[in-house]
């Protein structure tokens, strides 16, 4: 289902609820602006992709995941079902600087997965050379079945959209404005 925010308002509550989730370590106001202006401006499109059915996992398959497991095994279950085989899906995979919690790759198509709370800068700089971004929220795991307790998991799909070169040329351009104007110590030498 594809997410068509109205206001610069609802797009800072979304971001806020997709990244932040409690965890005060993401709080990045310049950052969920900058994402929301390309929401807002159709440079990325953001869409809550249903979450499959999908059997609970064994003790052996989570142990193997360690950090974050039931949400990188959702992600891991969902990519099998879209295609992906298991050689092509991996974990804590570095990607641009940053660490991907789920990185898969198959023909030319890449598609990240983030788990919980994380970073809101690493949408846009994932998209510069993925296809998609995933974002999975905290909630009840798939196989559960007591839905009236808390809040199912939830995925979220980020992707390229049609302003998307006009948007990330902007972008650039005020950060090398930024970056000139940086002042060294030695600048005064």
């Amino acid at each position: 289902m594809k997410i068509l925010p109205k206001t610069t308002e609802e797009v800072i509550k979304l971001i806020w609820d997709i990244f932040n989730q409690g965890d005060s370590r993401y709080n990045a106001p310049e950052n969920e602006y900058i994402l929301a202006d390309f929401l807002i401006n159709e440079a990325i499109s953001l869409e809550e992709k249903e979450i499959p059915n999908i059997k609970a996992p064994s003790n052996k398959e989570i142990f193997k995941l360690w950090i974050q497991p039931y949400a990188k095994y959702v992600m891991k279950q969902i990519l099998l079902q879209e295609g992906f085989q298991d050689n092509e899906i991996f974990f804590e995979r570095r990607f641009r600087g940053s660490q991907a919690d789920v990185f898969a790759e198959k023909e030319n198509k890449i598609i990240l997965g983030e788990c919980y709370s994380c970073r809101i800068d690493k949408i846009i700089d994932y998209l510069i050379e993925a296809d998609e971004v995933w974002v999975i929220t905290r909630g009840e795991d798939p196989w559960e079945t007591m839905h009236y307790l808390k809040e199912k998991m939830r995925l979220f799909v980020f992707k390229k959209a049609k302003n998307w070169n006009n948007r990330i040329s902007l972008l650039k351009k005020k950060q090398l404005e930024q970056l000139k104007k940086a002042k060294s110590p030695l600048d005064n030498l």
